[in-house]
């Protein structure tokens, strides 16, 4: 098995060595060439050192860990994020399969991160000419972040963007999702609808039922029912589950 060269990122000199004796002692195989303890110390490291991996604290004063990525045009290294904050960037992170270690984490974690790691290293000759997790999430990231919204839709022949305002609902298939557009195209994608809905519930997506997620925006009226359905742009009536009844009817009385 070949070696791999990792940086470690943290604001935190104690997470830092926390984290290289823990690689050590436990992860043979993995030689830590290099700690940053901001943003700007990390480009400086990357660009000289060229790691294989790089464990990237989210949180740091003045920039944060998304930060290092974007001066990048191409990330060519892997990334296992470090955070100890479950927030908005935590669901995309989770949305685009990437490695991420929850602070504070435990020995059998980081072995799992570093695991899954190489096995995608493996598999990337597989998957040339689509597009990596890390691109796509890089360009969700901006989404959550931008007023005029898009969302980059990961597909066998590359990336997708669309504006969220375009998207009429999402239907769940097993593991996949079916997205219908506002211009009557649908698109399968292959993620589960649970990740579109954590990913999207900032931007008035709400979920009615198990295999529905709706774009409250894109809805013209609401029917009546036991659970009832939600009457939506495209002309289709989507079930309303009773048990997400109350809850739907409160987010409709918003628009």
């Amino acid at each position: 098995m070949s070696e791999i060269k990792a940086i470690i990122v943290d604001d935190e000199q104690h997470c830092i060595d926390a984290l290289q004796t823990m690689l050590l002692k436990k992860c043979p195989g993995v030689h830590v060439i290099g700690s940053a303890k901001s943003v700007k110390e990390a480009k400086i490291l990357v660009d000289e050192l060229q790691p294989d991996l790089v464990f990237l604290d989210v949180e740091m004063p003045y920039q944060n860990g998304f930060e290092l990525l974007k001066q990048f045009d191409k990330v060519l290294f892997d990334v296992i994020f470090t955070t100890a904050y479950e927030q908005y960037a935590l669901k995309a992170i989770k949305f685009n399969a990437l490695d991420y270690l929850l602070k504070p984490f435990s020995i059998k974690e980081l072995q799992d991160a570093l695991e899954k790691c190489r096995e995608k290293k493996m598999s990337r000759s597989k998957e040339q000419g689509m597009a990596s997790p890390m691109d796509v999430f890089l360009q969700n990231m901006k989404t959550l972040q931008q007023t005029h919204k898009k969302i980059a839709l990961p597909t066998i022949n590359g990336l997708v963007f669309m504006p969220v305002q375009h998207i009429v609902r999402c239907e769940s298939t097993g593991n996949y999702t079916r997205i219908y557009f506002t211009d009557k195209k649908n698109l399968m994608v292959s993620r589960p609808l649970k990740e579109f809905e954590e990913l999207l519930a900032e931007v008035d997506f709400f979920r009615v039922h198990n295999s529905h997620l709706i774009n409250m925006q894109q809805m013209q009226s609401y029917i009546q029912g036991e659970g009832g359905f939600a009457l939506m742009s495209d002309g289709t009536q989507v079930e309303v589950s009773r048990r997400r009844k109350a809850d739907f009817l409160k987010k409709a009385m918003q628009f």
